[in-house]
């Protein structure tokens, strides 16, 4: 069977608009997929996601109850997510509601009201927020841990902020970061469903004439490089029953040539099978941990490697010795035919069960078109997979996963 093709139009406003047609589906996936996440958030951590949350809570056409009930009621999702240098605002729902749907996204991106009212609950909201991650130490020593690694740096910022930074942002931050950020230029609309492409640009038509392109006006942000990586060995005591750990170092952008190797080394040592390496070595060998993970997040010029794992305090210096077994297996053993050829059946296996998910095929088709201006079909990134040599897997390895350049943070119980 043909792999499914998606095409990029151009909405006459200017705003671009990815479309991919699934004809057995009944569901369309929709979304806005703006160039902008917390990098840009300036001398106000935690803004742009602020930025989110507020746009749920009114807009000059609907009260917050509406804005969230819009879809719901006929069994659609409302959703949206900000990252370092992403926000998404998008949707799921029958195809006969695509209207609808367009609706409500166009709507709340380009016509939040951002009330004073709404702001003041919804500091207490993302408070909570930011304290329950505080209580997840899984998630708190990953935030932490980028916040030292890219220290002042953009990338550095907390997506939430702080519970003082959120407190400090105005209406008229919001309405700032709208106008530095939201612009059609800056965006993308997907659509992944069984609806024509003339349906979608009609149903974009309503809303986005009234936003005409300011040529001329709008110059994207750009993020900085990061170039001054220092690694870090810190322990610090909590009051959590385990001990945890995270190590690691920056590591490639989304561009970059070895990205696939890397993407292949990932899964083998520390993915989501239970089959990984550091799975097979720390807890089922020794059973000192119930979870162990590596993982590896590209943004647009840099990356993140990273291992993680938690345990009792007496077995963390000997998962820790582990780690570092794994990591001198990859750089000094090569993969035999027969390993290298089950990892990479292993990893498109899991890339195309993803494709499958047609909300997560919307994103990644939106988000290449956003940065690049084509997103890489699954063919392309198979492709790419069964390129990677035993060599490779070797070299990325000695690049990346030498002891000395490697960052350190533990949390220790008390």
């Amino acid at each position: 069977m043909a792999e499914r093709r998606y095409t990029i139009l151009e909405h006459e406003s200017g705003l671009r608009v990815v479309h991919l047609r699934t004809p057995h589906s009944r569901l369309v996936h929709t979304g806005f997929l703006i160039d902008t996440g917390s990098c840009h958030d300036g001398d106000n951590p935690g803004l742009a996601h602020c930025l989110e949350h507020m746009m749920f809570k009114g807009t000059h056409r609907r009260k917050a109850f509406h804005v969230i009930s819009s879809l719901e009621v006929v069994g659609g999702e409302l959703n949206a997510y900000t990252t370092k240098d992403l926000t998404a605002v998008y949707a799921s729902t029958e195809s006969r509601h695509l209207q609808k749907a367009v609706d409500v996204l166009s709507d709340i991106v380009f016509n939040s009201s951002l009330p004073e009212s709404e702001l003041t609950k919804e500091k207490k909201v993302i408070t909570d927020e930011i304290n329950m991650y505080l209580d997840s130490p899984e998630e708190n020593i990953y935030d932490e841990f980028q916040e030292k690694l890219y220290g002042s740096h953009p990338l550095g910022h907390n997506i939430l902020g702080s519970k003082d930074s959120v407190e400090k942002i105005s209406q008229a931050d919001l309405q700032g970061f709208v106008g530095a950020h939201y612009h059609l230029e800056n965006m993308v609309f997907s659509v992944v469903g069984n609806v024509s492409e003339a349906r979608v640009l009609q149903a974009l038509d309503k809303y986005l004439k009234r936003y005409p392109l300011r040529k001329g006006f709008w110059k994207a942000s750009q993020t900085p490089a990061f170039t001054q990586y220092k690694p870090f060995r810190e322990r610090q005591e909590s009051d959590f029953m385990q001990a945890y750990a995270i190590v690691g170092s920056p590591a490639y952008g989304e561009t970059h040539d070895k990205r696939y190797s890397l993407l292949l080394l990932n899964n083998l040592l520390g993915g989501p099978g239970m089959n990984s390496r550091l799975n097979l070595a720390i807890r089922e060998k020794h059973g000192y941990t119930y979870h162990v993970e590596s993982g590896y997040q590209a943004f647009k010029s840099e990356g993140l490697f990273h291992c993680y794992f938690s345990c009792e305090l007496q077995y963390l210096e000997k998962s820790l010795a582990l780690v570092h077994k794994e990591w001198k297996r990859l750089q000094d053993e090569p993969l035999g035919t027969r390993q290298l050829n089950q990892a990479k059946n292993q990893y498109i296996g899991q890339m195309v069960m993803s494709n499958e998910n047609g909300n997560a095929l919307m994103l990644h088709l939106g988000k290449g078109v956003l940065r690049y201006g084509r997103a890489n079909s699954l063919q392309e990134a198979i492709e790419r997979i069964q390129a990677v040599t035993a060599e490779d897997i070797m070299q990325v390895a000695h690049e990346l996963l030498q002891p000395e350049r490697q960052s350190h943070l533990l949390y220790i119980p008390n």
